[in-house]
Parts: structure tokens; C-alpha cells; sequence
């Protein structure tokens, strides 16, 4: 079957499992099968499809996130690689990066509490080269996804194990965080639900143990006047603050992301 004849019955046999972009994705998955990119699918559509690319194509069926067939997910531009120690990054936590970009001063230094794929950390040091920029997360996993990711960038990012600040050191002048934030038993999606790593999802029959234990324990990393931005569930802003205000911190802004759901919250230290 050539590859144009493959991904026209693979984008029908996905739309009617109800994957939006089918013939995006079956695209995607041809060129996986192929080990080359999109581009090239398009360009050669006789070419023969590549056995493999059936067996791509089942387990997109089965409810497996796209992101980890492919092993990359694309974030603020540049190329990340992912796997199902780490959450899959998404377009709306790029609003906590722009946050950070406009906060931090010239050479701040810069903490990203539970980076995963370190795609906040990173990003951060390749838009800002001036910044001093460390990422923290409890998953060893997750730690040699993020270096990996580094490396490929060429981004010089600190990555240390930490489960929140209990392993850090040392003060910082702005900290960014996308913590776990979906209660207990929430009814999610099967790709993320049966796929990504609980531990970076959820927090608590609420969602917000973690935001606590921030709240908390933030402080004493954070220099007088620093700033703590944080990424924000949907319907979360009010108990966030409300949280964060009991524990001395002032909200500062609140910020939408593309779809106009408030994302990021900047709180400072008092």
C-alpha cells in the first residue's frame, strides 16, 4: 500500500474513533514509520508505508497519546522529547513562561518546581540566556527525560531530585511551578487518564494539596519581593488565592491563556 492510499484509510479508521486532526496524526504516524518527518510524506505519497506503521496505528487506537508514539511534543517552538515518565506539555503553560520571561530581571535566578520534561526550565534559559535556571522534580524518571532534553537543546539548566523545596538550596529570585492540580478520581480523557504519570496529575480529593504544600513551604527559597508564578487548573484561581493569601502571599495578577482560561497566577513573597 503506498503511503498516500495508508493514511487516507488510517485518518478515516481514526476520525471514527473520535481523534480530532485525523489526518494530521495519521500523517504523523507515517512519517514515525518511515523515521523521517511529515514533510517528506507529503512529498513522496507513492512511496511504500512501512509495515510498522499499522502497528503505530493500533496502539493510537488503543487510547495512547500521540506525543508518546512519536516521542516528541512540540513546545514553544522547539522539539521536546517525552515518554510516560513525564506529562505531555501543553499549549497552555507556555502563558507561565511568558509570565516568567517578563518578570525575571537580568540574571535572576530561576527555579522550576516539578519540571517533568523540563520544557519550562528550558525554555526559559534558551529565550533568556542572562537567567540561572534549575529545574526540581521527585521522579528520577522524569530527571533523565529533563536532562536528555537539555542536552538535545543545548540549554545549561541545573536538574536536581526534589520532592517540592525539600532538597534545594540556596535562595532564587523568581520560582514557576506547574504542579499536580486534578482531584482524586476525576473523570479524565483514557489517553491521559490510563497513560500519563498520576503522580504529576493528581492532588487530593480537591486538587489542592500540592498549591498547599507550596504555600507553605515557598518562602524560604524565595528572596523578600520575589515572585512564584503558577500554572492554574480550570475553576481554580479563587481557592488558589484564597490559599496562598492564609499563608502571607499577595496575588499579584492572574493571566488567560489562549483559550481565555485564567492560567497563571503571579504571587509575591511579603
Amino acid at each position: 500500500m503506498t503511503v498516500h492510499d495508508w493514511v487516507r484509510e488510517a485518518a478515516t479508521r481514526l476520525a471514527m474513533a473520535g481523534v480530532d486532526s485525523s489526518r494530521l496524526e495519521a500523517q504523523l504516524l507515517a512519517a514515525k514509520s518511515q523515521g523521517t518527518e511529515r514533510t517528506s510524506v507529503l512529498a513522496h505519497p507513492r512511496a511504500v508505508a512501512p509495515a510498522v506503521a499499522e502497528e503505530l496505528l493500533a496502539r493510537r487506537l488503543a487510547g495512547e497519546p500521540l506525543a508518546y508514539i512519536l516521542g516528541y511534543r512540540e513546545f514553544y517552538g522547539r522539539r521536546f522529547g517525552v515518554n510516560p515518565s513525564v506529562l505531555i506539555p501543553r499549549q497552555e503553560t507556555e502563558i507561565v513562561v511568558e509570565t516568567a520571561l517578563k518578570l525575571a530581571q537580568d540574571g535572576a535566578r530561576v527555579l522550576d518546581v516539578g519540571t517533568g520534561s523540563g520544557c519550562i526550565a528550558i525554555t526559559l534559559k534558551l529565550e533568556r540566556p542572562d537567567l540561572e535556571v534549575s529545574g526540581v522534580d521527585i521522579s528520577s524518571a522524569a530527571l533523565e527525560t529533563a536532562r536528555a532534553n537539555a542536552e538535545h537543546l543545548d540549554a545549561d539548566v541545573g536538574i536536581s531530585e526534589s520532592d517540592l523545596f525539600e532538597g534545594i538550596r540556596g535562595t532564587f529570585d523568581l520560582i514557576v511551578s506547574n504542579p499536580p492540580y486534578i482531584a482524586d478520581g476525576a473523570e479524565l480523557p483514557r489517553e491521559i487518564r490510563d497513560h500519563e504519570p498520576g503522580r504529576a496529575l493528581f492532588a487530593g480529593p480537591d486538587g489542592m494539596h500540592v498549591y498547599g504544600r507550596i504555600a507553605e513551604s515557598a518562602r524560604p527559597p524565595l528572596v523578600a519581593g520575589g515572585f512564584l508564578v503558577l500554572e492554574l487548573g480550570d475553576g481554580m484561581p479563587g481557592r488558589v488565592q484564597a490559599v496562598f493569601e492564609v499563608s502571607g502571599w499577595e496575588v499579584v495578577a492572574v493571566h488567560p491563556d489562549l483559550g481565555g482560561m485564567p492560567r497563571a497566577m503571579v504571587l509575591r513573597r511579603r
